[in-house]
């Protein structure tokens, strides 16, 4: 039986020499591991493919198949020739595989450790047929290493490589904040993410963050164990700076806030998206505005589930030139879904009405449109919660949220959810509500003194609008006082320093000078240096400012820098403070100092809580038995290394 398509055809050797084997040949075939294989029990004709059974020795049955299938097929010819044969030997040898130590094969090894890091990748993938089949193609000579050479030896060599880099650069920042939080695996294992954050110390400003760590609780979560891990951390990546302090961005889990004190670091900065959250679900467990999220809940899930529903809505839409967009479903533990949920049925309302009001849709009686009061109620809930909805989002997009927003936010809040008199009874219940949970925040007098003078650093707040006057000076005096006191405390070892180099010297060089000295003659000293001719300018002025500007105390050249700061105009909302800084840090050298402390705290722990949807495909449904030390490794990977 001829073969669809042609096949790779191994020469017959030198040693058959009949004429029929001008027109045969043997098929080649390769393994799942590349090796070539020749079946010899079967000639392969060259001219239609088919495989006819060949016992050594044996050509009848090919005589009989090119006579009857290919007769004008010339078979009585002289023997095959030896040099003829002798052209074709290179193809029957297939290329020697790479030494697994070679240059090659290693960086192919690397290449596919990367691969499976950055794209979150099972070990399994290197035992995929298709994976397998794509090398052999690339190169033939490269033998794929098993699962357990890339989890032992290949991805560890790789996180030992990153975690140096990243070590080095964490020692050249001046100071660090961390975020963490935790979360639970598809395999229902507890871990502690944590996540660091500073400025780069170079003059460019930019924001750097880093997962550290992700280590498994075996442990019940308490404050203690939890403290334990957090002082790991401090330890393993050497994160403690002299005279710093560690701000530390969590949820508001008491056990957690408990651990960062026990633990030496802090201070604890509460989430503010988890501490809006909270808020928002204060205002929408009301009993009023929760039946209402009910009934629109019911409508929702009755177009989700009819698919009829949901044709018939889609044509309404189109009749009505209403946006062709599905209701959103939401999710009770999440409640900006629940203000998706209502701001898209208010948008198709008109469309979801006519819907069903179809007679194929009508005979539901479970299923009613808001009345009147439900939908201007719900316009007026959307209204108050919108604040709190854009703050949420701008928390979750913004690429640096710094801490600096939290007060200013906070008292914009408080503000727009005062009384009025226009309101009904459940929006003055929800502004209550929203007041009730937000007041009680952040009011903590050494945090909100640390909140303050990082709103102060931040370009576009620092004319702390949101604060009466006399705050307002008790903050930058409060600056003036901590940069008067970093900048004695950094003389203070420079003097210790030079002190301490002076007492090191050695004895026997200072009894060679003092002897040589009183022995050798005035000739024996080389010539003291010509001195400087000076300018005119200098000549009048140059002693008298010089001797000024030097001998003016710490505190007044302080004092002026920062009241230069205050004066100097705010910048806009929308512009980023670190480029504002980058282009000031040398008109304000000692504020600048303080600005890289405080804007690379973080105002949310978003950051080690973005580390869940990439746990979620690495500790997936297929690996789920995934040791606690590949999930740590996997993820640093996947969130710190850079491929060139």
């Amino acid at each position: 039986m001829a073969n669809a398509g042609k096949v790779e055809l191994e020469n017959p050797p030198p040693t058959l020499k009949s004429p029929v084997w001008e027109h045969y040949g043997f098929a080649v075939a390769y393994n799942d591991d590349g090796q070539r294989q020749v079946d010899r029990t079967k000639a392969v004709c060259r001219h239609c493919s088919t495989h006819i059974g060949y016992a050594a020795g044996n050509t009848t049955n090919m005589h009989t198949h090119l006579k009857r299938h290919h007769p004008n097929v010339n078979i009585t010819g002289i023997k095959r020739k030896m040099t003829e044969v002798q052209t074709q030997l290179p193809l029957s040898f297939k290329p020697p595989p790479l030494v697994k130590s070679s240059d090659r094969a290693t960086a192919i090894t690397n290449a596919i450790g990367v691969f499976i890091a950055a794209d979150m990748r099972p070990y399994s993938v290197v035992e995929n047929i298709g994976f397998k089949h794509m090398l052999r193609v690339v190169e033939p000579r490269y033998q794929v290493p098993s699962r357990p050479h890339f989890s032992q030896e290949v991805i560890p060599a790789l996180y030992n490589k990153v975690k140096t880099t990243v070590v080095h650069d964490l020692s050249k920042a001046s100071s660090i904040a961390l975020t963490t939080d935790g979360w639970t695996s598809r395999a229902t294992e507890s871990y502690l993410t944590v996540t660091a954050h500073y400025i780069t110390p170079d003059c460019n400003w930019n924001m750097q963050s880093h997962v550290l760590q992700t280590r498994p609780l075996y442990e019940q979560h308490t404050s203690t164990n939890l403290a334990e891990v957090l002082k790991e951390v401090v330890s393993e990546w050497k994160l403690e700076r002299p005279g710093n302090t560690i701000p530390v961005t969590t949820d508001n889990a008491r056990n957690i806030v408990n651990a960062i004190s026990e633990a030496g670091l802090g201070p604890q900065i509460g989430c503010f998206a988890h501490t809006i959250n909270l808020a928002a679900q204060k205002a929408t467990g009301i009993n009023q505005v929760s039946r209402l999220l009910g009934r629109i809940r019911s409508v929702v899930s009755f177009f989700h589930r009819s698919t009829t529903a949901a044709h018939i809505l889609q044509c309404k839409q189109e009749m009505l030139n209403v946006p062709k967009h599905k209701l959103i479903h939401d999710v009770p533990t999440r409640w900006n879904s629940s203000y998706d949920m209502v701001e898209r049925y208010l948008e198709q309302q008109a469309a979801v009405y006519s819907a069903l009001t179809e007679k194929t849709l009508k005979k539901n009686k479970n299923i009613n449109t808001l009345s009147d009061q439900d939908v201007r109620m719900a316009e007026e809930v959307i209204e108050v919660l919108k604040p709190l909805k854009t703050i949420t989002t701008l928390m979750c997009t913004e690429t640096t949220p710094s801490v600096s927003m939290i007060l200013p936010l906070k008292t914009m809040l408080i503000k727009s959810m005062g009384p009025n008199e226009k309101d009904c009874l459940t929006v003055k219940e929800v502004k209550a509500a929203i007041r009730g949970s937000l007041k009680d925040r952040y009011t903590d007098p050494a945090l909100q003194d640390f909140l303050h003078k990082c709103t102060a650093v931040d370009p576009r707040f620092k004319a702390l609008s949101h604060v009466d006057n006399a705050c307002r000076e008790h903050i930058y005096n409060s600056l003036t006082t901590e940069i008067v006191a970093i900048e004695e405390q950094r003389e203070a070892t420079e003097t210790a320093g030079a002190m301490s180099s002076a007492g090191r010297a050695d004895p026997e060089e200072s009894v060679e000078s003092s002897s040589s000295s009183s022995s050798s003659s005035s000739s024996s000293h080389p010539p003291p240096p010509p001195p400087i001719r000076k300018s005119a300018m200098a000549e009048l002025f140059g002693e008298l400012f010089n001797t000024e500007e030097r001998n003016k105390p710490t505190l007044q050249l302080v004092k002026g820098e920062v009241t230069s700061y205050m004066a100097a105009d705010s910048t806009s909302l929308d512009s980023d403070p670190l480029a504002w800084w980058k282009n000031n840090e040398a008109k304000y050298p000692h504020v600048a100092m303080l600005a890289k402390r405080y804007l690379a705290v973080s105002a949310t722990s978003v950051p080690s809580e973005r580390v869940f949807s990439t746990a979620g495909d690495i500790v997936s449904a297929s690996r789920s038995a995934l040791s606690a030390s590949n999930v740590d490794k996997l993820i640093f990977l996947k969130k710190n290394l850079k491929i060139q």
